[in-house]
């Protein structure tokens, strides 16, 4: 019978293990930075146990939780949303290599003080995929970033890589959300001008 434990699908030979999952998502990944004219930085997905995130003394190191890739069946998630989910956590890898924008006055304003200590809980994770407008607080382009100035960052970093929503129409009549994917739109520019 098929199982969990299984490398390789028996019917159809294609991997069974997440890994070809993983690929599928860097490799959207990639074309969403290059699209959004950010080229890409030396970062590396790594698959780990435990839970995503970046750590700020390793910025270039973005780790996703391994069972939402090669877990059981419940535990993994759908590829677009595994897509959701390393944007996100690379707008955190993107905040910590470019430190110096969060401490100007035109960051602090639009996401508050990043260096505030917070907590949030680990035991579960966001559903990239049923994020909405109308769910989300009218200051945040989600409820998660709610949590601390880094995750709004990080969430706003990631709706402003989706391709095709259109945020300048979505998030018209939330003016500070608006104001927060323009920041984030105005300094993925600088940045990519700075690396030509």
């Amino acid at each position: 019978g098929v199982d969990d434990a299984m490398q390789w699908c028996p019917w159809c030979g294609s991997d069974a293990s997440g890994q070809d999952l993983m690929q599928r998502a860097l490799r959207r990944t990639r074309r969403l930075l290059l699209v959004s004219r950010i080229r890409p930085w030396d970062y590396r997905v790594l698959l780990r146990p435990g839970v995503s995130g970046v750590d700020p003394k390793y910025p270039n190191i973005v780790e996703i939780e391994q069972r939402y890739v090669t877990g059981r069946r419940q535990d993994e998630i759908p590829w677009r949303m595994l897509t959701g989910l390393i944007t996100h956590e690379l707008g955190h890898s993107f905040l910590f290599r470019h430190w110096r924008w969060a401490k100007s006055p035109e960051f602090r304003q639009a996401f508050g003080d990043v260096t505030k200590a917070y907590r949030v809980r680990d035991d579960g994770w966001v559903d990239f995929q049923r994020r909405r407008v109308a769910i989300a607080p009218t200051d945040h382009v989600s409820a998660y970033a709610t949590e601390h100035p880094q995750e709004d960052f990080a969430e706003t970093f990631a709706v402003w890589l989706t391709p095709g929503l259109e945020w300048e129409t979505r998030y018209a009549r939330w003016a500070v959300a608006l104001e927060k994917l323009r920041y984030i739109d105005r300094a993925a520019r600088r940045f990519a001008e700075a690396v030509r």
